[in-house]
Order: structure tokens, then C-alpha cells, then sequence
């Protein structure tokens, strides 16, 4: 979003950032934005309570922890405090990503909201049949049913989702707006963009989602100049013989399946680069020479680049990353969405994934020899979807996208 305000302010726009907490606020104020802060909204308050009931918190399902804020009463409160700064600051538009009380607030005060979405969330992405049943949910049972009926079953249950829907009808009741039919109407806006490359997809857009609103990735570094200022050791640790690989589980906070990957990594003779970000130092264990740990690395997508292979969790910065390299993935999904994303390079030919829920070893050294034995085929379709996708920058098409809709409407 600093992104998208940043380009809509050099163009002569007006921002005003309303924020509910986060480690970033103060890159609202380095673009010399106007920051407003409202009540905050903490997953980890739900992480909490979750922990008290079940202990294990790495258990815990991602549809919880995301939606577990949105409770019929911490809505009440945040619908109430919309509507007042709304009407208090007078804006004209709201522009948001995943702030769900808004399809309330922004209705009530007949106020235009746009939501930036990602495309494997989209109900356009759940009709194409590229949705797969989520690896969370496996169990020795549902590992009986057919592949095929599962990803049917799990999509039909996306395009018919009703979380939330009776406690945010309530309040549709309340204020007298339209009411909600699924999910999906929540997480919609009245006009919806999607931060992804609609070939990378592979969907078609449809009138919910037109083509023009599909603009493309916004992710860090990724379009900008890359000049070669790629730290030395990473460098030369590359520069031995050998294959190498880069293995990034990006913000993910599952230390024990990086662990157990960077385990397997150490009994082979791979030259690894392995970005600990979440770790703390002292949790880290002993590797062999083969292994450079990091803590944090420049230009990741030169990196992606100069390595053979890339072993990642599927969040979107480190999928688009590997994307645009050219270079193949073995990917290990955290979440839904994580899934997805590694669905669609599987289906380019471009990588392997494997199971986080049923994880062992044996996997992960067995699609590394696969993607080794036919590292040509795997490098070609890599390679060919590097070249088919946008060299855009998604922020740069969000503001032109933005600008129109508002001259369209007269919104002034």
C-alpha cells in the first residue's frame, strides 16, 4: 500500500492512511502521508486464545488466525469507529488490502471502496478448477477420496463459503445496507484489484474482474534496477562447484520445519544459501561448509537467479521472486493461499511440491534428484514463464487503474 500511495502522490494525489497497528506505520510518514490510528487489529490476540484451549499454537488454522478478529462485537467497535473518522476527515475513497469491518463502514458511509486482493483468493480463480483441497485438512481418511473429487468438494466450498456472513448481516441489517451471500462479498470491494499476473493465474477475467484490474505483482525490488551489490559471502559461496540452492521460507514463523529442512540440507553436498529470518540466532544449529546461513540478503531475485534451484513456502514475495528468475522450485505451502501460488508454477513445469503436514526427509531429497535428473525440461518452463509474465510494476498500473475509476465516477 506505501507503494501504491507513493505513486498516487507523486501524481498529485491526496493520501491519508488509516492504520490498525503493524510494524510499518512509520512508512506512512516517510511519504510524508498523514497518519491516522484506529483501534488495532492483532491476530496474535486470537493466537492467545487459541493457545489456551488447544496449546499447540502452530496447529492453530489460518482461517482463525485471520478472521478470528473479525468477532461480532470487535467489529461493532470497528464498523463504530469507521464511520466517525469517515465522516470526520471527510475522505472521498477508501483504498485498502484486508481490513474486512470496511465492507461495512465504507457502505454505510456511501463512500467508493477499493480492495486489493490476490487473484488465488478470487472467485474467478476458484471457478477456473485450479483449486486444490488444502494439504492442512489431509488426514489418512481423505487421502482415500480421489484428487479429483477433493479439489471439487473444495471448490464448491470456496465459491459457497459463509464465514462470517451471519455476523456481518447483522449488521447489514443494522445500518440497511446489502446484505452478504458469501465470504466473498465481504472481501470484495466495489471495485476489486487483483496483485497478480493474470497469465501467472492462468484465469480469464470475467465481470467482477476485468482484465484491467488485474495489475500485476507488487513486491519488493522486483521491477526495480538490479544492480549487482550482492553480498560477497553469498557471492562466493556461489560460486563453488556444485549445484546450489536458495532456500527461503520468507516471513513464515514454522521454525521447526525450517529446521527440519535445513537438517536435510546439511547431510547433502548442495551449496545452500538459507535465509533464518524468524529464527533467533541461538535456536540455530551447527551446519556443515556447504550451508551459509543468513539472516537477511540483498536483491533476493539476483540471488534466485544466480542458484539452480529455490526452496520456498509459497508467500508471495518469494514465489514472484522465483517466477521471474527463471530458475525451478521445490515448493513446501504453509497456508491455502501458499498452495495456490505454488500451484500455479507446477503448473508452468516449473517446479515440485510436497507436503508440509506430512513432511518427511526422504521427500524433499527425492524431488531435489527429480528436478537434478531433468534440471533441463524444469529450467526451460521456468524460463518460459519468466518471459510471459508483466514487466510492469503492479503499483504503477493500481494508481493509472485508480485515477480512471475516479474520473469515471466524478469521485471528488
Amino acid at each position: 500500500m506505501i507503494k501504491i500511495a507513493k505513486v498516487y502522490i507523486e501524481s498529485g494525489g491526496k493520501v491519508i492512511f488509516f492504520s490498525r497497528g503493524g510494524n510499518y506505520e512509520y512508512l506512512a510518514k516517510e511519504i510524508n502521508c498523514e497518519l491516522i490510528k484506529l483501534k488495532k487489529i492483532s491476530p496474535l490476540k486470537v493466537v492467545e486464545e487459541f493457545k489456551k484451549k488447544k496449546g499447540d499454537v502452530e496447529k492453530i488454522p489460518f482461517e482463525k488466525f485471520i478472521f478470528g478478529p473479525y468477532t461480532k462485537y470487535r467489529t461493532s467497535k470497528y464498523v463504530e469507529e469507521e464511520i466517525k473518522l469517515f465522516k470526520k476527515t471527510n475522505i472521498k475513497m477508501i483504498f485498502c488490502t484486508f481490513n474486512l469491518s470496511l465492507s461495512i463502514s465504507a457502505r454505510v458511509s456511501k463512500i467508493p471502496l477499493m480492495v486489493l486482493i490476490s487473484g488465488t483468493i478470487t472467485s474467478a480463480y476458484f471457478r477456473s478448477g485450479f483449486a486444490s483441497y488444502p494439504d492442512n485438512y489431509e488426514n489418512i481418511l481423505t487421502k482415500l477420496i480421489p484428487k479429483k473429487l477433493k479439489n471439487y468438494l473444495a471448490k464448491w466450498i470456496y465459491l459457497n463459503n459463509k464465514m462470517l456472513v451471519k455476523d456481518f448481516n447483522y449488521f447489514a441489517k443494522k445500518y440497511n445496507i446489502k446484505p452478504f451471500q458469501t465470504l466473498n462479498d465481504i472481501l470484495i470491494g466495489d471495485y476489486t484489484l487483483v496483485c497478480d499476473d493474470i497469465d501467472f493465474l492462468g484465469i480469464k477475467p470475467d465481470d467482477q474482474y476485468p482484465l484491467e484490474n488485474f495489475i500485476g505483482p507488487i513486491t519488493g525490488g522486483l521491477f526495480e534496477e538490479q544492480i549487482n551489490d550482492i553480498d560477497n559471502d553469498v557471492k562466493k559461496h556461489l560460486e563453488r562447484p556444485g549445484r546450489s540452492i536458495l532456500f527461503s521460507m520468507g516471513s513464515s514463523k514454522d521454525n521447526s520445519l525450517f529446521l527440519k529442512v535445513l537438517d536435510a540440507l546439511n547431510e547433502k553436498d548442495y551449496n545452500v544459501v538459507a535465509i533464518y529470518s524468524k529464527i533467533n540466532e541461538d535456536k540455530l544449529p551447527k551446519v556443515n561448509e556447504n550451508i551459509l546461513l543468513k539472516k537477511f540478503i540483498k536483491k533476493p531475485i539476483m540471488v534466485n537467479k544466480m542458484v539452480d534451484l529455490a526452496i520456498i513456502h509459497g508467500g508471495r514475495g518469494t514465489v514472484y521472486n522465483a517466477a521471474y528468475s527463471g530458475k525451478p522450485i521445490i515448493g513446501i505451502p504453509m497456508y491455502l493461499e501458499h498452495q495456490h501460488n505454488i500451484n500455479n508454477l507446477i503448473r508452468r513445469g516449473a517446479g515440485i511440491s510436497i507436503s508440509k503436514k506430512f513432511f518427511k526427509t526422504q521427500d524433499l531429497t527425492n524431488a531435489i534428484e527429480n528436478i537434478s535428473s531433468n534440471y533441463d525440461d524444469y529450467l526451460k518452463h521456468s524460463q518460459e514463464l519468466a518471459n510471459s509474465l508483466t514487466n510492469e510494476s503492479g503499483e504503477n498500473k493500481a494508481v493509472q487503474r485508480l485515477i480512471e475509476i475516479i474520473n469515471e465516477q466524478n469521485i471528488r
